[in-house]
């Protein structure tokens, strides 16, 4: 949408050209009615926080990798990250304090890291992004649909967009890269055992 030279706007508005992004092999017209195939959750985002997300120095498509991965979650990919929320045993098969996680990995350590992480956010000047990070990655469950062990999708995968930011910032800050490592290991050992 361009707008009149005269009145002083001449380029075309980025929010209505990059609305939804490249659409134009989604849509197509079977039988003469239109069908429109997936388009993913975050290519819809609300555009103000595209527009604040940008303003901290990062794009969508920075977390377009892990987004995809939400996007093409299954069941089975939440029910083992429910287990390591939630479910405690050790290796023996035990049952536990309540915590969760396994010998390597702890929710309660996890959540540890998360304000670490988010301390140092604050002091680079990247406050915003976890709130941002956090609404973007809630539109992948619109409506009804969410359920308890969405919300422990958008929790991991929420710790996942945290571990990237981390990861781009321990240059000055070393004990981010062990954080990076720690927040997403409940992603990487979901789709590592459910393929």
């Amino acid at each position: 949408m361009k707008k009149d030279d005269a009145s002083g706007f001449g380029e075309a508005d980025e929010a209505i050209e990059a609305w939804g992004g490249d659409t134009t092999q989604k849509v197509r017209i079977r039988k003469g009615v239109p069908s429109v195939a997936h388009i993913p959750f975050y290519k819809f985002a609300y555009y103000p926080d595209v527009l604040d997300l940008r303003k901290a120095g990062y794009e969508i498509d920075n977390f377009a990798t892990i987004f995809d991965q939400l996007d093409d979650a299954h069941v089975r990919h939440a029910q083992i990250a429910h287990i390591l929320l939630h479910l405690p045993t050790d290796e023996f098969g035990r049952m536990g304090d309540g915590s969760g996680g396994n010998l390597l990995w702890n929710p309660r350590r996890a959540r540890e890291l998360e304000f670490q992480v988010r301390a140092a956010m604050h002091r680079f000047g990247l406050s915003d992004v976890p709130t941002l990070l956090r609404r973007m990655i809630g539109k992948a469950f619109p409506g009804d649909s969410m359920t308890h062990i969405s919300v422990d999708l958008v929790n991991i995968f929420f710790w996942a967009c945290l571990a990237k930011v981390a990861r781009d910032y321990a240059w000055r800050q070393p004990n981010l890269e062990f954080a990076a490592e720690y927040l997403e290991y409940p992603v990487k050992r979901a789709w590592a055992v459910a393929q």
